[in-house]
């Protein structure tokens, strides 16, 4: 997608929120797999999924602050009548903190190896679980249509670039751009790669994707966590089931 081929002036592409919810779902399933495993990680896997479940709850707030601090605030001055749909997302937000705490200090009590961690880290993640997908679903589904509605392409890269680029270091970005395409289908993976310019979409793809392999293989490699797909919406639904 470039600035050739698409109107800046029409409505905005919010796919990326969905592809962005589609890898913290799939790793909040990954992490269910290896703690439901018989015998569950050890050693440097235990610890690598601690930090997975500290670094997504890094960023998972990060995702929030950018968009109660930067997109949401944007949607109200563009289209007043959002207020209640704002305040519904600002108010799913603020019943997910208190699961995102209770998920991190779970993750730091099982790094430790503290007795009962491991059950203690999965109704942690049942926690998180009960009050982010549902929000997940709702700002996918009924937010972005009416966010795409009042937002036009250019206010949404102004602010992605701003909140979501600017303020991230080159490695952070790396990281978390090959945290998103792990294994993402084909048609998003596109969309993903598409909006990053040449020179730096070979640095950040071609370059600097070492650390997150290496981390990905320490995580999942060698289990069934391996092949969970990006998790869509519905995709979600087939893998609960």
């Amino acid at each position: 997608m470039t600035t050739n081929t698409v109107d800046l002036d029409g409505p905005c592409d919010t796919r990326m929120m969905g592809i962005v919810h589609s890898a913290l779902r799939r790793d909040l399933v990954r992490a269910r797999i290896l703690l439901d495993a018989e015998p569950g990680p050890t050693g440097r896997r235990r610890t690598a999924l601690a930090d997975q479940i500290l670094w997504l709850m890094h960023a998972l707030h990060v995702h929030h602050e950018g968009e109660d601090i930067g997109l949401y605030p944007m949607v109200l001055r563009n289209d007043p009548s959002t207020r209640e749909l704002v305040e519904g997302m600002d108010a799913d937000h603020h019943r997910i903190t208190p699961a995102m705490a209770a998920l991190e200090d779970a993750a730091r009590a099982y790094r430790g190896g503290a007795a009962g961690s491991d059950a203690g880290l999965v109704a942690a993640i049942t926690g998180l679980e009960d009050v982010l997908l549902p929000h997940l679903a709702r700002e996918e589904l009924e937010m972005m249509p009416v966010v795409s509605g009042c937002v036009t392409e250019r206010e949404w890269r102004a602010w992605n670039e701003e909140i979501n680029i600017k303020s991230k270091s080159t490695m952070y970005l790396a990281e978390d751009g090959h945290w998103i395409l792990d294994n993402l289908d084909a048609e998003n993976r596109a969309l993903v790669v598409g909006q990053v310019p040449p020179v730096p979409r070979f640095i950040l793809i071609r370059l600097l994707g070492g650390r997150y392999n290496r981390k990905r293989a320490r995580l999942w490699e060698g289990t069934p966590a391996e092949a969970v797909p990006s998790l869509s919406v519905a995709l979600a639904k087939e893998w609960a089931k």
